[in-house]
């Protein structure tokens, strides 16, 4: 499928495949933001007819226009500060609806590429010949612009290459399993199961010996595996075993074995000088199942 097929693909089906809940903060917001930036024009409007009238009363006298409209202990305004607050509320406006997806549905999405696809582009080459045209064009378009929630979602969409939102979050998940599980250099894996042991044998965590305190620490691709034992232990993204949670968010570990009390399908943890890792299990089917859900290739 090329990318034209792709977007029309999404495009059609987009606004119909989120929850209801979905659709009333994305409505709620877009609300939000179409009123914004209705108020912000007629602010521009109002606030040049404030000057403008300031500069007939004014002027003949030889006063400044804008002493009763400024002052260091009050309002301050301009067009300017008002015109670069309706340019704000584009990316405001995307990134709010993006944050609301990646946190409800944990998975990442690059803002940055729905920005730059949304958003006229400001021209950077000032010594090309049609700069100023391009410049011109530039700000029409900004002026005239007004996203939609839709809009946004279809990016969003093309991002996931069309898989549900609840789907994209367990896909990321089982690919940073992967990743963080095989060599990428030559394909080979770097775990080895033995019955209810599943041993990270590539560097999986570090030792670092010290006369106050031996200190160990676990890699992020380890933590990332962990992160997957977790879903496969609740089957959500939603709540985790304390145990893990725990020993995820540390940075530094003062003692190499750990003990998963409140989970059922992992047992323990433990830590190799020599960098490798063991994740014991309570089953070797329990084992087997979290190498053939989360550490084989992602299709």
């Amino acid at each position: 499928m090329d990318l034209l097929t792709k977007f029309e693909s999404v495009e059609m089906t987009a606004a119909t495949r989120i929850s209801e809940t979905d659709r009333i903060f994305c409505e709620a917001n877009q609300a939000a933001y179409d009123s914004a930036r209705n108020a912000l024009m007629e602010l521009e409007f109002f606030w040049d007819d404030m000057q403008e009238q300031q500069k007939k009363l004014l002027t003949p006298i030889g006063v400044p226009f804008n002493i009763y409209l400024i002052t260091d202990l009050g309002l301050k305004l301009s067009n300017q500060d008002i015109l670069q607050q309706i340019h704000f509320q584009h990316p405001t406006f995307i990134s709010r609806i993006i944050s609301y997806f990646e946190d409800t549905y944990h998975f990442s999405i690059n803002a940055n590429d729905v920005i730059e696809n949304l958003i006229p582009q400001e021209p950077t080459d000032k010594g090309a010949e049609d700069y100023k045209e391009r410049m011109k064009k530039y700000r029409q378009d900004f002026q005239c612009l007004t996203l939609n929630y839709v809009d946004i979602l279809e990016q969003i969409f093309l991002q996931t290459e069309g898989r549900a939102l609840s789907e994209q979050a367990i896909h990321e998940l089982k690919g940073k399993c992967h990743r963080a599980a095989w060599n990428s250099s030559d394909g080979r894996p770097m775990f080895e199961h033995k019955k209810t042991v599943i041993q990270l044998t590539f560097y999986a965590c570090s030792f670092v010996f010290s006369r106050i305190s031996d200190t160990w620490k676990l890699m992020d691709k380890t933590k990332d595996i962990l992160r997957g034992i977790s879903h496969f232990e609740t089957g959500d993204f939603g709540s985790a075993p304390n145990s893990l949670s725990e020993i995820i968010k540390r940075k530094e570990h003062f003692f190499n074995i750990y003990e998963f009390n409140d989970c059922g399908k992992i047992q323990s943890l433990r830590m190799f000088k020599n960098g490798r890792v063991d994740l014991k299990f309570t089953s070797e089917a329990h084992a087997y199942q979290f190498i053939e859900d989360y550490l084989k290739t992602i299709y």
